[in-house]
């Protein structure tokens, strides 16, 4: 069990570079919690309890508006982990949390989060370049929101979110989004979003087959981002 555990964190980017011992240091206090799709596992503005490593399923972290609107930050799939920002400035969750369908993580609990950072301070070096890759992801955004139309957001976000090839060398959005979780991502209506759908489906760009998109060519996307973007 230590040594699947142990291959877990070795397969997150910001632990993959630490040795054995200072991984299992981190397991002392590590705990196995499982999510329903739907459940809410963190609360923007509360504290945060600890870092959670995604060992099977999806999350969404949002942020909701006093009106109750909702926009998608980032969904974090397999692999990925969050939320590391409050475990360096101890302030509340920047965002909340929920699984978009049955998850299954590894919980490293603030406690033993820190008590292995006093031991072993490289850690914090593992952990720069993803909070760093965050900022500038959030940079982006802010640039995209501020100078890109929708249409072209929309065209970015299908090719940021495509998984890999199938055998017909068709990309696939993952299963647990919907079309509302787009259009919450993009900042606009669904009604908006499935209208710019139904133009990439009518030039054979995207396919739409049981409510999951098949990106069917790339390159005319990446073309339609530029020109878009340009225009």
């Amino acid at each position: 069990m230590v040594s699947t555990s142990v291959n877990l964190l070795k397969s997150v980017a910001c632990f993959a570079a630490l040795n054995t011992e200072i991984l299992e240091c981190l397991l002392v206090s590590v705990k196995d919690r499982s999510f329903a799709k739907g459940e809410v596992i963190l609360q923007e503005g509360e504290s945060c309890p600890g870092l959670f490593v995604i060992r099977s399923g999806s999350v969404k972290l949002y942020r909701t508006s006093w009106s109750g609107d909702e926009q998608i930050m980032r969904v974090v799939v397999t692999g990925d982990c969050f939320e590391c920002a409050p475990l360096f400035d101890k302030g509340p969750n920047p965002v909340s949390a929920q699984a978009l369908e049955a998850c299954n993580t590894v919980f490293i609990p603030v406690a033993g989060f820190e008590a292995t950072i006093s031991k072993y301070p490289e850690v914090i070096l593992q952990l720069v370049p993803i909070l760093s890759m965050r900022l500038r992801d959030s940079l982006n955004t802010i640039e995209d929101f501020s100078f890109r139309r929708v249409p072209t957001r929309i065209a970015k976000l299908l090719l940021q979110l495509g998984e890999r090839q199938d055998k017909n060398k068709q990309i696939a959005l993952p299963l647990s989004l919907t079309q509302h979780h787009l259009a919450s991502i993009v900042g606009c209506s669904r009604q908006v979003l499935n209208g710019y759908l139904q133009e990439l489906v009518g030039d054979g760009i995207i396919k739409i087959e049981n409510r999951r998109i098949f990106i069917l060519s790339p390159k005319r996307l990446m073309e339609l981002i530029g020109s878009k973007a340009n225009g």
